[in-house]
């Protein structure tokens, strides 16, 4: 016989079948039919102003799925005041911290941190906070803060990806390489974890291995965090493979940019100009080569000055192809995976894994996730060579996939 999980009834579902279980109780009771509607209809009053955190945050949720960011955020602070558990208190702070008021998500966050009943949540909300320290400048607090928790024991992965991109963007290659080292001894590595990878052997100028990452990453597991594109286009500019650079660099700029992204689409865009325009390709792409760390790091650097609007219709311009489809790419293989037993087979990898960064984005997802745990009533409701000294930075994730991750002897 198979094991069977058991899952512990949350406060939310508990509370919910008890008014259910108290609306079934009075339909039994002898007393006017009047009278039975009053109780019931007090009742579903009780239960919502009980619950109205959670209503509000349904209603959150559905105003960031519409775009109505004003809304969404004070349906937030609603929510916030009538009262959350711990773990979504942890997605709304996040929410600030990713797409709003960094200072206001950890300061949500912190009081997460520091409640004695909060259990693993308290724990998550120290890791989701260290980003907002890194937004606010923070840089060492948000290390320590990690370094603090990962002592305890604790591990995941979003852990490992924040603290080994922390001491990379701040030059701390040899800790990072250690981290690097020991995040991958017994787990499966991630797209954020890769993409960290490959980062630090562009920044060790281990180019043969960083292209082994991102030709995985990008053209295998189709990441989608911008930052495994810029990566993986310095990769490119170095082979001499400025097409490819460009394909690169416009396939991250139509990924999704958050306040805690590395990057910004107006510096892919600024790359992109220095290389597409046929007068300056070669200088640019000499500068982006030379500059390596810099760009790695979206900053400034000699040359990018030279990056200027031009006629694209000039002979000579390149522009980024159409990405091919994982599945386009995949197709001779899908039916024998579609076939196979193994529930561990990663079948479609064009998925939002974004290991970078944890899925802090309100949507129908979540207010569902409400209405299933008993905080709304329904949510239609509511309208390999040298010893190196340098490392990469990037985070996001496929758990089911399972490449080669140890670095080897010669990384070591």
């Amino acid at each position: 016989m198979p094991d069977v999980q058991k899952k512990k009834l949350n406060k939310g579902a508990a509370i919910a079948l008890l008014f259910l279980a108290a609306m079934i109780g009075i339909s039994f009771l002898k007393i006017s039919i009047w009278i039975k509607l009053a109780a019931d209809a007090l009742l579903i009053l009780c239960f919502i102003f009980i619950r109205r955190g959670y209503i509000y945050l349904s209603v959150g949720a559905m105003n960031f799925k519409k775009g109505n960011l004003d809304k969404a955020w004070k349906n937030l602070e609603k929510a916030m005041k009538a009262g959350l558990d711990p773990e979504r208190r942890n997605m709304v702070g996040s929410a600030y911290i990713q797409q709003g008021d960094a200072e206001r998500g950890v300061q949500i966050l912190e009081a997460v941190a520091s409640d004695p009943k909060a259990g693993d949540n308290a724990k998550v909300a120290v890791v989701t906070c260290s980003m907002g320290y890194w937004r606010l400048g923070e840089r060492e607090k948000a290390v320590r803060s990690l370094e603090e928790l990962r002592n305890t024991g604790y591990r995941n992965d979003n852990l490992s990806i924040n603290l080994e991109t922390y001491l990379l963007e701040m030059g701390e290659l040899k800790k990072a390489k250690t981290l690097i080292t020991e995040n991958r001894k017994d787990n499966t590595e991630n797209n954020g974890l890769l993409d960290n990878r490959g980062w630090y052997y562009i920044l060790s100028g281990n180019w043969k291995k960083a292209k082994e990452v991102f030709d995985e990453l990008i053209d295998d597991r189709n990441a989608k965090f911008p930052e495994a594109y810029l990566h993986g286009a310095q990769v490119s500019v170095h082979e001499g493979d400025i097409s490819q650079a460009i394909d690169r660099l416009g396939w991250g700029a139509s990924k999704k940019f958050t306040s805690t992204c590395m990057s910004t689409k107006a510096y892919f865009d600024k790359l992109l100009l220095g290389l597409e325009n046929p007068a300056t390709r070669e200088a640019f792409s000499k500068a982006m080569d030379e500059h390596y760390t810099e760009v790695s790091l979206s900053k400034d650097f000699p040359g990018i000055e030279d990056a200027v609007e031009f006629d694209h219709s000039e002979k000579g311009a390149i522009t980024p192809s159409e990405k091919p489809s994982y599945a386009d790419a995949q197709k001779s293989d899908s039916a024998a995976v579609l076939l196979s037993s193994d529930e561990k087979q990663d079948i479609n990898t064009d998925i939002d894994d974004d290991d970078r960064e944890p899925n802090t984005d309100l949507d129908d997802d979540d207010a569902a996730f409400a209405v299933e745990h008993g905080y709304a009533l329904s949510v239609d409701d509511y309208s390999d060579d040298e010893d190196p000294d340098v490392p990469d930075t990037s985070v996001y994730d496929d758990d089911d996939r399972e490449p080669n991750t140890d670095l080897d002897e010669k990384d070591r």
